[in-house]
């Protein structure tokens, strides 16, 4: 089909400029016409509507016309690219620096925001637009996509809605509620140029000692398969990507839940009595449409045979290929975790290889066929196309202010917090409001450990409350006395209560007190029965990403309130109203509460459930209408 070209306007940018600064280009000719937005390549015309010629060659191009499907589009692009390109599309850079190369010449696929000056939402939207304008200058034009670590909300971005961890959703088990949690999460990201989820988590919870628990929802499979669904729906939309989804990456493949005897990256110790149960969650994502699946990058799967022996599951066939594509029907694209070998991982079936490097193109050309290299970026580019990012991939850097962490966010966020913190004891409450109050415990100065680790880094300063600062704000400070440990206590403290904040601090895959220990260190104990020892009404408030021995504390204490990874934004103001009575408490607990640390060590670690007579059972949870009250 010949078309009549017309070169309308190269809307070249100087780097650094806002969307706002650059309008996109509108045709009047039709309604069916997109928003067009260039930096670097011209707009031509053809059939009287406008269209990106994103090679320079002044002819419209099959892959630069938005009207035919993406599978038409890309497999034209494809057409175009030789090895080495293919292979660029399937690097995933780690964003801690930036060099114009990789993204002029080498025109790489992804990045994940981890470091790279993303200190406030402005910032985070120039710098995204930058990078697209660079990869925009490219030969082919093709734009990069921007992955975070979404576990806390789009938290790589100071002043983004830190949300409450997955830990705490599944207490509420609100599939309503987790969609529209992560329909906040797609706004923020997609505020500041970022289209790809690495979340949610599909593990099933099955070992206490395991630190990753607080990005899991539950121990029951079932209700894992609902709040995936919910949550892919929230990020994508739909089981299509379009241009307003974001990707969702749902891991970790097969289920990373079953560690050896808890400890992160040990071999799974998945069985064939239990393989349902931890593929149920992908099942149900997959379901949904999910764009990405994660294998696990730091543990090999046994149970499988074959290379999942010897190799991580992001460098397995047997995960990738056999089980993944082959029994599950999965056709979407593979996201590695970030890892080293590289062309293993392309060879055994991944699409999009996590960590990777421009240098790795070339060993990638060198050690992988290229029919496989042209079936990862198949996807990859056809992704690509059903987001819209060839058309316009440049965000609005004005507006990215006003998105992140907007009043709305914030409400959905403190909703979520309040509805899961669960009470395990209710003994002896008394109202607090207009009483003097002790807040003991250095977690109650800790904002960090509000979330799980996966936040922006210090010393980039994240916004929000402790939850001494939200108590003080409710009672006023002259009400409150600060405690940081047993050897601080007052001889008396008859009729106060005390709030002793206890748990561990923020972590990613090894949580501080290790995974052979579920007991709370002795200065936490000890200051709870100084309290106690003091006559004071103790309230324990328990900061917690995984099932604690609740044993000692639960004896020590008048009431427990477990508030699991709340949100440094909107967590600590959610626990103070619930203390003073403004809130419901209805959470219910996710898993099982042992009472002793050899009930943990009798468990198996790929079995949901089956701690013999646990402290608490899954589910129990007292609903307090008003604390104190």
């Amino acid at each position: 089909m010949k078309h009549s070209i017309k070169i309308v306007t190269a809307l070249t940018m100087a780097a650094g400029l806002g969307l706002s600064s650059m309008p996109a280009v509108q045709a009047e000719e039709s309604a069916a016409q997109p928003e067009l937005a260039a930096r670097v390549k011209n707009i031509i015309e053809a059939d009287g509507l406008q269209f990106k010629d994103l090679n320079d060659n002044g002819q419209l191009d099959p892959y630069e016309d938005w009207r035919l499907p993406a599978e038409e589009r890309a497999d034209d692009l494809l057409s175009k690219m030789d090895a080495t390109q293919k292979a660029a599309q399937m690097v995933h850079l780690t964003l801690v620096s930036s060099k114009e190369s990789w993204f002029t010449e080498n025109n790489v696929g992804f990045a994940l925001v981890y470091e790279y000056i993303f200190d406030n939402a402005a910032e985070a939207a120039k710098r995204t637009n930058e990078i697209q304008e660079l990869s925009e200058s490219s030969p082919l034009g093709i734009p990069i996509i921007f992955s975070m670590d979404t576990e806390a909300g789009a938290a790589f971005v100071s002043d983004a809605t830190f949300l409450p961890d997955e830990i705490n959703q599944g207490a509420v088990n609100d599939p309503e509620l987790v969609t529209k949690l992560n329909t906040v999460l797609k706004e923020e990201l997609m505020a500041v140029g970022v289209r790809m989820a690495l979340s949610p988590d599909a593990d099933l919870i099955t070992d206490p000692r395991w630190g990753r628990n607080q990005e899991c929802y539950s121990e029951d499979s079932e209700v894992v398969q609902s709040l995936i669904t919910a949550a892919v729906t929230g990020l994508q939309g739909g089981s299509e990507l379009t241009g307003e989804s974001v990707m969702a990456t749902v891991k970790h493949f097969p289920g990373a839940g079953a560690q050896t005897d808890g400890v992160d990256g040990t071999p799974l110790t998945i069985q064939e009595d239990s393989e349902e149960l931890h593929l149920a969650g992908f099942k149900a994502a997959i379901e949904a449409g999910a764009a990405a699946v994660m294998p696990y990058g730091y543990s090999t799967v046994p149970y499988l045979g074959g290379d999942a022996v010897e190799n991580s599951a992001d460098q397995s066939s047997a995960v990738m290929t056999d089980l993944l594509r082959g029994e599950l029907g999965y056709t979407g694209i593979i996201q590695t975790d970030w890892g080293l070998n590289f062309t293993g991982a392309a060879n055994a079936g991944a699409d999009i290889l996590g960590g990777a490097g421009v240098r790795s193109t070339k060993q990638l050309v060198e050690e992988v066929d290229e029919e496989r290299l042209t079936d990862a970026c198949r996807r990859i580019l056809i992704a690509k196309f059903q987001l819209g990012i060839f058309e316009n991939p440049y965000v609005d850097e004005d507006k990215a202010s006003e998105v992140l962490g907007s009043d709305e966010h914030k409400a959905v966020a403190k909703e979520a917090a309040s509805r899961s913190f669960t009470m395990l004891k209710y003994e002896n409450a008394q109202a607090l409001a207009g009483q003097k109050v002790v807040v003991a415990g250095s977690l109650a100065q800790d904002i960090r450990a509000l979330n799980s680790g996966w936040t922006a880094k210090e010393p980039i300063e994240i916004q929000g409350t402790t939850i001494l600062d939200a108590i003080q704000e409710k009672a006023g400070a002259d009400n409150v006395t600060y405690i940081e440990t047993a050897a601080d206590v007052p001889a008396d403290l008859t009729g106060v209560t005390a709030l002793a904040v206890v748990g561990e601090k923020s972590g990613t895959h090894d949580p501080e007190w290790g995974a052979d220990t579920l007991e709370f260190p002795k200065e936490q104990t000890d200051l709870v029965n100084a309290l106690k020892a003091a006559g004071a009404n103790v309230v324990a408030v328990v900061v917690m990403n995984r099932a604690y021995v609740m044993t000692p504390v639960a004896e020590a204490a008048d009431s427990v309130l477990l508030v699991y990874r709340p949100g440094v934004t909107c967590g600590a103001e959610a626990v103070a109203d619930a203390l003073y009575g403004e809130t419901s408490i209805t959470g219910k607990l996710p898993f099982q509460i042992p009472e002793t640390m050899e009930q943990v060590l009798e468990q198996r670690e790929d079995l949901p459930k089956d701690i013999d007579e646990p402290l608490y059972e899954y589910g129990f949870g007292i609903d307090v209408e008003s604390f104190g009250a």
